[in-house]
């Protein structure tokens, strides 16, 4: 991981480490040291040359060699749900051998996932928005370019898998209902928390997110996938399932989920992470968290090394858990003595673990932060389990039956009402914008790992690392 890290911003050979790793063990073989050190260079640079090489792959297909702004005519077929907002209609099309463009048009005529398209317009590079880098952001999921309103002709129905066909289709029905029984508002939020689609949240709305520091609670997240976990599991336990029959069916419908919502990498880590500790308890084995969160990392960056860097999910949600695994044992045990309430007590101490990690992203990628994340997290949590059950529940009653799912599209209403009073009220509130400069980061987090390493020595935190 620290290979591709280094490899996705800094534009260094990786035959330096290889050479360097070889002569410490060429040289020094009768120290165990210099060995694994040695070692860990090789393997650093494998990792430089892994994402050297994965990225030029995705630059060296035909659509790369066209020049900005060039008429074309392409023929592909949409390979991904398209996502709609208000104005316009979002498709990811494979064209030429699999290379992928993203094509924005009017959001009528519909169209769907497998149909087979005629395109004809200005084929457009990616570059840099100020200071996103938007051509890294497109190749992360193999996108080459994109075209704008371009002219497009259905040549074809049908072309794509069937199964994710009809899972899509069902997706589009769940929609449908959502849309007749709720506020744009709320529907826009209900299905960024329950199917990922953030495109129908204006940028006023999204603004107020980021100041009230409640991003991590609407958009698809590892907490989200966590939150499904348990409840799908708690459900099968009530159905009579036993402990281990619910623990596996409850793997099939986490990873369902993950496929559900469009496979985010935060999703996709959180759903591993998961899977693998259900698993571990069917088979009797305790598992390490921190391990596991490594090795759900490692195989994501081995699947797409390019969202280390270019996908803020997934570092949210990487560094998110991390803190959770690390510190929050800490702070729950330093909390203890002041809140005697559990519940309370862990929704704070996992929010004040994740935040601490979190914290510099946010304030290196956006140029500010939000400090009443933790008021608006304590007040956000507790109602998130059950905007997901009534949200979850209402679509599918409405393929049934519309009176039962206008019930409790009226109760999930009032919750996600209670979810916007406090997205309004937090974003008004003093500090909820504090631009830092990274180094005081550093400076505040340097000594507390001292602190916390030294608390450990004396036997206080046996339990942290």
């Amino acid at each position: 991981m620290a290979g591709i890290l280094f490899a996705s911003f800094f534009d260094f050979s990786g035959f330096v480490f290889l050479i360097l790793g070889l002569g410490l063990i060429g040289v020094w073989n009768n120290k165990r040291f210099l060995v694994s050190l040695g070692l860990a260079l090789i393997v650093f640079g494998l990792a430089v040359f892994y994402f050297d090489f994965r990225y030029s792959e995705l630059k060296s297909g035909e659509l790369s060699a066209l020049a900005d702004n060039s008429s074309i005519v392409l023929t592909g077929i949409v390979s991904k749900e398209p996502q709609t907002d208000y104005d316009r209609q979002k498709m990811t099309i494979s064209v030429l051998e699999n290379e992928k463009i993203l094509v924005s048009v009017p959001v009528f005529p519909q169209y769907d996932y497998g149909d087979r398209v005629e395109i004809k317009g200005k084929f457009r590079k990616p570059g840099m928005i100020e200071d996103f880098d938007y051509e890294g952001f497109l190749l992360k999921d193999g996108i080459i370019g994109y075209m704008s309103f371009p002219e497009i002709n259905v040549l074809e129905k049908n072309q794509g898998n069937g199964i994710i066909a009809f899972v899509y289709s069902f997706k589009k029905k769940m929609i449908s209902v959502m849309e007749k029984n709720l506020s744009l508002e709320k529907e826009a939020i209900l299905e960024a928390t329950i199917l990922g689609n953030t495109l129908k949240m204006g940028d006023e709305l999204k603004e107020k997110l980021s100041l009230s520091g409640l991003n991590h609670a609407i958009a698809i997240s590892g907490a989200h996938i966590v939150l499904f976990a348990g409840i799908i599991f708690e459900l099968f336990l009530l159905l009579g399932l036993w402990r281990n029959q619910a623990l596996l069916a409850s793997i099939f419908f986490i990873l369902f989920y993950v496929f559900f919502v469009g496979m985010p990498a935060s999703a996709v880590r959180a759903g591993f992470m998961v899977s693998l500790i259900f698993l571990a308890q069917i088979l009797g084995r305790r598992v390490s968290n921190l391990r596991t969160l490594i090795m759900a990392g490692f195989l994501i960056l081995l699947f797409n090394p390019l969202v280390l860097r270019y996908d803020l999910g997934f570092q949210l949600s990487f560094f998110a858990t991390l803190g959770i695994v690390l510190l929050g044992p800490v702070f729950n045990y330093w909390l203890r003595p002041f809140i005697k309430f559990k519940a309370l007590r862990e929704i704070l101490a996992m929010t004040l673990s994740a935040q601490i990690l979190v914290l510099p992203i946010l304030s290196l990628t956006f140029g500010y932060f939000s400090l009443v994340s933790l008021l608006s997290s304590v007040l956000v949590f507790p109602a998130l389990p059950v905007i997901m059950i009534l949200g979850l529940l209402f679509p599918l009653l409405g393929l049934v039956s519309s009176f039962l799912s206008w019930l409790l599209a009226m109760l999930c209403s009032l919750f996600l009402s209670y979810l916007v009073l406090i997205i309004d009220f937090c974003s008004l509130l003093p500090f909820s914008r504090v631009e830092t400069p990274l180094i005081l980061f550093f400076l505040f987090y340097l000594p507390l790992l001292f602190f916390l390493v030294s608390k450990k020595r004396e036997g206080e935190l046996d339990f942290f690392l």
